[in-house]
């Protein structure tokens, strides 16, 4: 029996590391896929004559299929077998980046991009909660989908800058993607659909939330804005800081695209800061998110300062710390945490701010990017600051 007991949990734990490393391998793709139309918008513009504006506008139909899919697959995660979810996710994000660089006009390249957003909230529909269920609700799982999204927007620039000193066409860097996620995909069907831990409806969970009543409040609104703004900041900078430094200060390719590497390497030291600080509760959460927004607005001033590669490096890894170590998911920990009873629903609606805001920047600053690409990245204090606000205002809130 003690031999039973002992292969039945060496193959739970396999099935459970199996799950744990299809999510992340996801995650690194999805964080290639958040910048690789930014860092190939000059390649891009070429295969669809058009303008740089136009190229970059194409990166908002990400943010269409994430508006069209979170309301929707959310709910269906809780319902449906996970598994399914989740494959139906690779295969859309397999044919995004497989095709676009075949494609040849902006209507197909929208038409494909919006593949992207769909797979992105297929993937955070299934995996946040599955992550959750398999640490028995610790968010520890959560944390590390923020940093394989910063390893993926790291390893991007180095690849594609290999790629071009070896002047090899960029559309390998996509196929590269393609080629994970097959691999991936080759996982993914030899788990078992159980494993995915499949949640059903519980009329417990229902009885309990009908009695409470859903009612708009201050720390709600402030926070869904808080949802927009941080999404906005981050893909503001990942849009536009290698371009900025290329034209605008006249950084060489290869500096202004590593920028993105010292950025994400940032990134994941903030992921490791966040985790610890909250682990431990050294400091309140409420203060934490502001010593966050400080962080963000000291490391954006330091690149808009910048003239030469270390000091905007040095900008760039304070910024990727503070604005995206984790604020943006510490920020629904502080709106779930007023509210509760309802977690799915405000989960929902946060994020859904977010795609608003992946779906607007890319039209608003390329447009703005056309006649003042120079004041591109100091507009950035505007949404720093508003954050800034938020934070406070919420500090002094839950005190009063």
């Amino acid at each position: 029996m003690t031999e039973i007991k002992q292969q039945t949990m060496i193959g739970y734990q396999t099935n459970h590391f199996k799950v744990r490393l299809v999510i992340y391998l996801s995650y690194i793709v999805q964080g290639f896929a958040l910048i690789i139309l930014a860092q190939t918008v000059q390649q891009l513009s070429t295969l669809w004559q058009s303008s740089i504006a136009s190229a970059t506008a194409v990166v908002s139909a990400i943010g269409i299929g994430k508006l069209i899919a979170y309301p929707i697959l959310g709910e269906l995660s809780d319902h449906l077998d996970r598994k399914k979810l989740l494959t139906i996710a690779a295969m859309t994000y397999i044919l995004f980046f497989t095709f676009l660089p075949l494609t040849h006009t902006i209507f197909l390249a929208v038409v494909v991009t919006t593949l992207a957003g769909l797979a992105n909230a297929a993937l955070d529909a299934v995996a946040y909660p599955t992550l959750l269920e398999i640490n028995h609700g610790k968010s520890s799982g959560n944390v590390l989908i923020k940093a394989m999204i910063s390893l993926g927007e790291g390893l991007l620039p180095i690849i594609l800058v290999t790629l071009i000193n070896q002047n090899i066409w960029f559309g390998w860097l996509y196929w590269l993607a393609t080629a994970i996620l097959v691999i991936n995909l080759g996982i993914m069907l030899s788990i078992k659909s159980d494993k995915f831990y499949t949640l059903k409806s519980q009329v417990t969970s229902k009885v309990s939330q009908n009695k409470s009543k859903w009612q708009w409040d201050i720390t709600k609104i402030i926070f869904l804005i808080y949802g927009f703004s941080s999404m906005w900041l981050m893909i503001h900078f990942t849009q536009w800081v290698t371009r900025y430094f290329h034209v605008v200060q006249s950084f060489t390719t290869v500096n202004s695209h590593l920028l993105m590497s010292f950025y994400s390497i940032g990134s994941l030291v903030g992921v490791g800061l966040l985790f610890l600080i909250t682990n431990q509760r050294w400091i309140p959460e409420a203060t934490l998110l502001v010593v966050t927004a400080i962080g963000t607005i000291i490391g954006l001033a330091v690149v808009v300062s910048s003239r030469e590669m270390w000091f905007a490096s040095l900008g760039c890894f304070i910024f990727g710390v503070s604005a995206a170590g984790g604020s943006l998911q510490l920020g629904l920990s502080q709106l779930i945490a007023h509210n509760s009873k309802f977690a799915g629903r405000l989960t929902g609606l946060y994020f859904f701010f977010g795609s608003v805001a992946f779906f607007l920047m890319p039209i608003v600053t390329g447009l703005f990017a056309t006649k003042h690409l120079a004041s591109i990245m100091s507009s950035l204090f505007i949404i720093a600051g508003l954050n800034l606000v938020i934070v406070v205002f919420n500090v002094f809130h839950e005190r009063s």
